[in-house]
């Protein structure tokens, strides 16, 4: 279309009308802050220095305020007025670079970045007016910023509004076919009202009864709109931010106040403008940091411009978290929308997570949420999702509705779709042509706005929203609006008509980002610590609290919200700058801190004697690591310290006693040579560079290592993907691999009484890795301690045992359940599929024999054919140069069974016995005595797991989380002191009563099915 070229010039020539400046220089100071720097105590300061045309300023993660005066020229009179900041803006993936929140005369009016640099002053402007303004700008980014001003310039509306009225639909046409007639019928309409514009200069009058003529020439493009078979586009406006990526969590504590400020003047401004935002920590800290912003946001909820929806405390990774850290990030979510802003939410809205596990359906559920909103598979490296719109069935049955964005832009035909569109006309008919269901919904849902810091919406958006709610003819209607009114709608139509819309059954397995599953492996270790502690801390207060002490909700709170917190999208998974894990690492160290002194005052309440504590739910005893006793026996860890470990009696489940000590039974010799390691259950050997040859089970004669093979064999591979370094694995690092086989040391550490071990130590480049490989007296795993001190870039370290056995699935534990994946490569999911998510075990079974490999603190595997792998460590250099580098801890085990030994529930119980072992609450004390205090219930029967043991949310009730572990059928029996008990939803709702007969009942399961039930008097 040779006319677009002249049109588009016109429009310029338009657009440079809209804002006339005004000539004079305003004089601004200017000061280095410190983050926590009050602003209301900026007129004490006495250093500010003049604002010179060549300042030279900003450096990262650094603060500076600007404060000057701006007084009214006449020129100015009766006009809206408005001043620009001119700053060297750096805009990167949506994001700017300064950021600013602008005050006027004390109060927020806005924020000022690379994507909204102006700001309004005053609607009718009166000469002689004085405004003081300050502006709180902060640099990220390692470079430097030259300049900043203000400048003030008259906004002229009736240019605006006749720029955009032409300038969305050309927009249009653009797209549209050469021939095709709507797209001839807007350019000629365009054409005949930019003729009518008269830009010469020096007659305002003039030019604006020339605006008059266009804007009715204008219309005549939208009284062509109107055709009833056009699809609709419901259009809300949003800014995703992350509260942790390439800033700190301080620095997106401000991004919030901006984009908030920035949202709360264009819904003041627009009164049809619809703004949605879903993170309830960031509004938490929004409250703490400006409550007169949140009062705003309130009013705007009120109001029903400002749409509060998405469920969960934060956007968390969905892939690591164990299921009851999901269950708290949902239910604290959904309490704070409703004590907060009254609002029930209906949506979980995670549109930037790299993987969905398939218990989430079920979580939905069992929390009334309705409806699971995404887009970050459309990143899929290799196969695109073949539904937009479907229901999703997860591990046990339950389906739920689930929907993808699917806004692009209309020139790209690849996957890839965006939550941050700008909203152009190209978003807007990329959304329909990207959408897969278009024979059965002709509704789709649009979010727009820059994210990160790029402060949302901008004026030009709402404007051409408002082009496109009147009509462009070849354009979908669009209408702004809220999305939980458009979801209930959906979610009510799929109810009535299931057939109409596809299932997708199981995981919605990422193809991309699989790197986030090992890098910054330290932050990983942390989180599964601090979740397993959790877990054991509630129930020792629960049993605290059955003595009489009070339950310490406050500090169990805020052990949470430490975890919550690192269970973010950009931290968890290892994919955020130095920075960030400098305070993660602070975050769990303070963890640690409260934690050992709340386990110290609850165990005091229970015993002054040294306390075990057993949070699994069957009674244990065995061999435990703690004070010396006598009879104890030194054990070796690969770090190069040493513990003593000794028996203990059987403490009931769910329980803490006191526990004296124990013989020992005789008939199991250990032995241990450097390429040897036996018991009476197991063989295990050696060669001479520290690789397994053998693990025989003795009772069965079944060889678990093929023949020829070796298990615990280390290979480092190049790690260099094409992108997205912390991110990403690709396939390509099979290319390069590297054996480590440089062993410099092998030697027996310990012999007995109670566990053989080996101690292996090899070298790598620069790396020194070692191992304490032990074997415990009547144990039916062998256990691997491993420290490695790392000193390698763009290296992923991989540990690998092949499994005698004939199976094409491997098995691998996730929330609340586990699931099968094909071992073989024979379609291209199949083949996207390799490199996969475990939590504790991963298990490779043919029905006779199989092994299974535990872990503490390792979530990244491979399996094809007969050959597991497990990902040890990633060592990215983006966005952190140092990631992994130094020292990692970790364990790891193998255990050989018979038969599938997941449908018995023997690997999960293994496995959680692995990762929370009997426990010493205070190793002061030598116990003289076995007292133990009651448990609040026991359990008899097979296949149910416990995930949580607390009190009650609101009353002094005790909540008791149960999950079927087999996929199977499983019936339990729960015998309690309580007098009544009642299952009830995740947020201990809804009760049902359970009959009761002398303090027992019978729970049935199905498979995979989460319970959560509440004991009462």
């Amino acid at each position: 279309m040779k006319r677009l070229p002249k049109i588009d010039r016109l429009l310029r020539e338009l657009s440079e009308n809209i804002f006339i400046s005004l000539k004079g220089d305003i004089s601004l100071q200017f000061r280095r802050a410190q983050p926590d720097d009050p602003i209301d105590e900026i007129d004490s300061v006495v250093d500010w220095q003049p604002v010179r045309h060549d300042l030279v300023w900003g450096e990262p993660e650094s603060y500076f305020w600007f404060v000057g005066d701006i007084v009214v020229p006449e020129e100015a009179s009766g006009e809206r007025l408005v001043f620009f900041v001119d700053a060297a803006f750096g805009d990167t993936m949506g994001r700017s670079d300064p950021q600013c929140l602008v005050r006027i005369d004390g109060r927020i009016v806005q924020a000022v970045d690379g994507n909204h640099r102006y700001v309004l002053l005053s609607p009718a402007a009166r000469p002689g007016d004085r405004y003081r303004v300050t502006i709180e700008a902060g640099t990220i980014e390692d470079r430097r910023q030259l300049g900043f001003s203000l400048r003030l310039a008259i906004h002229d509306q009736a240019a605006e509004a006749l720029y955009f009225d032409l300038k969305v639909p050309v927009d249009v046409a653009r797209l549209l076919k050469p021939d095709d007639a709507r797209a001839l019928a807007i350019l000629n309409h365009a054409e005949a009202a930019l003729a009518a514009v008269d830009l010469r200069p020096g007659n305002p009058a003039r030019f604006q009864a020339s605006l008059a003529a266009a804007s009715a020439e204008a219309d005549g493009i939208y009284a062509l709109a109107g055709d009833p078979a056009m699809p609709t586009i419901v259009a809300a406006g949003h800014t995703h931010i992350d509260v942790a990526w390439l800033w700190r969590t301080r620095e997106t504590r401000r991004k919030m106040s901006r984009s908030m400020a920035t949202a709360l003047a264009l819904l003041d401004e627009y009164p049809d403008y619809r703004f949605m935002y879903n993170q309830c920590l960031l509004f938490d800290w929004l409250s703490e940091d400006h409550p007169e912003l949140m009062a705003r946001i309130h009013d705007k909820v009120k109001a029903g411009q400002f749409e509060i929806e998405g469920a969960l405390w934060l956007e968390p990774d969905v892939n690591l978290v164990s299921g009851e850290s999901l269950v708290r990030q949902i239910v604290r979510g959904v309490r704070y929308h409703e004590t907060t802003f009254g609002v029930r939410p209906r949506l979980l809205w995670l549109p930037d997570t790299f993987g969905y596990g398939a218990s989430l359906p079920q979580l939905m559920k069992l929390a009334g949420v309705e409806t699971f909103v995404t887009h970050k598979l459309s990143w899929n490296d290799t196969n695109r999702m073949p539904f937009d719109t479907f229901f999703w069935q997860g591990i046990d049955g339950t389906k739920i509705p689930a929907s993808f964005v699917t806004t692009q832009t209309y020139e790209y035909d690849g996957f890839e779709t965006t939550y941050c569109a700008n909203l152009r006309a190209s978003h807007v008919l990329g959304t329909w042509k990207r959408h897969a269901g278009k024979a059965h919904q002709s509704e789709l849902f649009m979010i727009y706005g820059h994210g990160d810091g790029g402060g949302g919406p901008t004026r030009e958006m709402v404007e051409t929203v408002r082009r496109f709610e009147r009509g462009i003819p070849g354009a979908p209607k669009v209408k702004q609006g809220a999305l939980a009114p458009y979801f209930h709608k959906l979610a009510q139509r799929m109810a009535r008509e299931p057939a109409t819309f596809p299932t997708w059954v199981g995981e919605l397995y990422f193809e991309c980002h699989r790197g986030t599953l090992t890098s910054v492996g330290k932050v990983k270790r942390d989180n599964r610590k601090a979740e397993i502690r959790l877990r054991e801390i509630e129930l020792l207060a629960v049993l605290a609290m059955r003595s009489g002490a009070g339950y310490p909700v406050g500090e169990i709170d805020q052990l949470w919200r430490i975890v919550l917190l690192n269970q973010f999208h950009d931290i968890l998974p290892g994919s955020s700058v130095c920075g960030v894990y400098e305070d993660a690492n602070i975050d769990f160290a303070a963890f640690d801190a409260l934690a050992d002194d709340l386990e110290v005052r609850l165990a005091a309440v229970l015993s002054s004697e040294s306390l075990v504590l057993n949070a699994f739910h069957r009674p244990r005893g065995g061999l435990v690591t703690g004070p010396e006793r006598s009879g104890a026996q030194v054990i070796h860890r690969a770090d190069g310290t040493t513990e003593w470990l000794s028996p203990v009696g059987a403490i009931a489940g769910n329980s803490a006693g006191v526990a004296g000590p124990v013989e020992v039974a005789a008939g199991d010799t250990l032995e241990a040579k450097v390429d040897l390691l036996e018991n009476a259950i197991l063989r295990v050997r050696f060669d001479a560079k520290g690789r397994i040859t053998s693990v025989l089970d003795k009772k069965t004669g079944r060889e678990l290592i093929p023949a020829g093979e070796l298990a615990n064999r280390i290979v480092a591979h190049q790690d260099m993907p094409v992108e997205f370094d912390a991110w990403n694995i690709d396939a390509h690092f099979e290319d390069k691999a590297w054996e480590i086989d440089d062993l410099i040391l092998a030697e027996v550490v310990e012999r007995g009484p109670y566990r053989a071990a080996i101690r292996f130590e090899w070298r790598y480049e620069s790396s020194r890795i070692v191992e304490v490989v032990s074997l415990a007296a009547g144990s039916d795993r062998v256990e691997l301690d491993v420290f490695i001190d790392w000193h390698e870039h763009k290296t992923l370290l991989k540990l690998a045992v092949p499994v005698a056995v004939a199976t094409d699935e491997s098995r691998a534990e996730v929330h609340f359940g586990h699931v099968r994946r094909p071992t073989h490569a024979n379609t291209s999911w199949d083949q996207a599929r390799f490199e996969t998510l475990m939590h504790s075990w991963i298990d490779l079974s043919d029905g006779d024999a199989g092994l299974a490999v535990l872990n503490d603190c390792k979530y990244g595997y491979d399996a094809r054919g007969n050959q597991l792998r497990v990902t040890l460590l990633k060592s990215p250099v983006y966005p952190w140069p140092d990631a992994d580098q130094g020292e990692h801890r970790f364990r790891l085990a193998l255990m050989p069974h018979r038969g599938f030994a997941i449908d018995g529930g023997l690997i999960v119980e293994a496995a959680e016995d692995f990762n929370m072992p009997l426990r010493w609450l205070d190793q002061a004390a030598e116990p003289s005595a076995a007292v133990h205090a009651e448990p609040p219930f026991t359990l008899q029967g097979d296949g149910v797991a416990i995930a949580a043991v607390k009190k009650a949310d609101e009353d002094d009730g005790i909540v008791i989380r149960l999950f079927e572990t087999r996929g199977r059928r499983a019936e339990v029996v729960m015998s309690t002191p309580f007098a009544s008990a009642a299952t009830v939803d995740l947020l201990e709702r809804d009760p049902v009563p359970l009959p009761m007969i002398d303090g027992r009942m019978t729970l049935i399961f199905k498979p995979f099915e989460i319970k959560t039930l509440k004991l009462g008097a």
